[in-house]
């Protein structure tokens, strides 16, 4: 017994010293490549979770060709979100055209670790009567029917990410970074391909409540900002586990910038936990990962 305690001690002494070591190195590896390198392994690393790395901005923005368009969209998927640390306002609009029902919704929130914005368009196979629209299971379009979406995403009035792009669901996400979803504001621009569906689109804002003097319209081409959300109001139920979700992020977030403490951007912070704590490291990544999780569920 007066041997083993001393032979463990002495295990422990040696494994801290080894990890210490072993820190030391992938601190000095990280800070030792270039910029363009480290974006290159990173986004390398994150692109099949479908995302990719903008190092301008610091930011995290969604593939064209991420896995999750072949998921679609279901109202269940922002109903789950609260379970999986993602609290944010969202806005649906839906309007007919061209035989099908379509829906552009919007998103502002905070998505474990990360704050951000989003904004997709999908579509069904038919014109749904509107009870069915809550429970329908979206599409994404064709490549030939993406408009090109902008958004600006403000915190506080002040200017955090900006990025426009013609996609079928286009992200900002600034990791390590905290936010309620009512201190977010998002400026959004859509170029959509023709003016007839671009009136409609207005129209059905229009009838969601929002302002007309608020929407701006020059062609094809609509802007607006969302700040409060009109067609969504939250039960008393989901505040609470929003709240929940919330004090999680908050202490997940503290335990990221501490374990990452060496390094101050993104781009070095992953790396880092890459090489010194890959659990860790997927974890940061499935910044928005509910449609793979429900979809394995059934």
């Amino acid at each position: 017994m007066y041997i083993i305690i001393p032979v463990i001690i002495c295990l422990l002494i040696v494994l801290s010293f080894l990890f210490c070591f072993r820190r030391k190195c992938i601190i000095k590896k990280i800070r030792c490549m270039c910029p363009v390198d480290k974006m290159n392994r990173l986004n390398g690393l994150t692109g099949p979770f479908g995302f990719q790395y903008i190092l301008s901005q610091d930011m995290f923005t969604s593939c064209l060709t991420a896995w999750q368009r072949d998921y679609g969209y279901c109202s269940l998927y922002d109903k789950s979100a609260p379970h999986f640390n993602i609290v944010f306002d969202c806005e649906p609009i839906y309007f007919d055209y061209n035989g099908c029902t379509w829906l552009i919704e919007f998103w502002k929130g905070q998505y474990g670790i990360n704050m951000g914005a989003e904004i997709g368009i999908y579509k069904a196979d038919r014109i749904l009567a509107g009870h069915e629209r809550p429970s329908a299971l979206f599409h994404s379009p064709e490549d030939n029917e993406l408009p090109e979406f902008s958004l600006t995403l403000l915190k506080d009035g002040d200017t955090c990410l900006q990025i426009c792009r013609e996609h079928w669901w286009l992200t900002a996400f600034s990791m390590g970074n905290y936010a309620e979803p009512e201190q977010l504001c998002v400026e959004y621009g859509i170029a959509f391909p023709g003016r007839s569906m671009c009136d409609v689109f207005v129209e059905a804002l229009l009838s969601a409540g929002y302002d007309r003097k608020f929407i701006s319209v020059c062609g094809t081409a609509v802007s607006f900002t969302f700040h409060t959300p009109l067609t969504n109001h939250p039960s008393l139920p989901r505040l609470l586990l929003c709240s929940f979700a919330q004090w999680k992020n908050r202490l997940f977030l503290k335990l990221y910038l501490w374990a990452t403490r060496p390094f101050c951007y993104t781009l070095d912070r992953l790396l880092y936990l890459y090489e010194y704590m890959p659990f860790a490291f997927r974890r940061m990544v499935r910044v928005r990962n509910i449609k793979k999780k429900r979809w394995k569920r059934k």
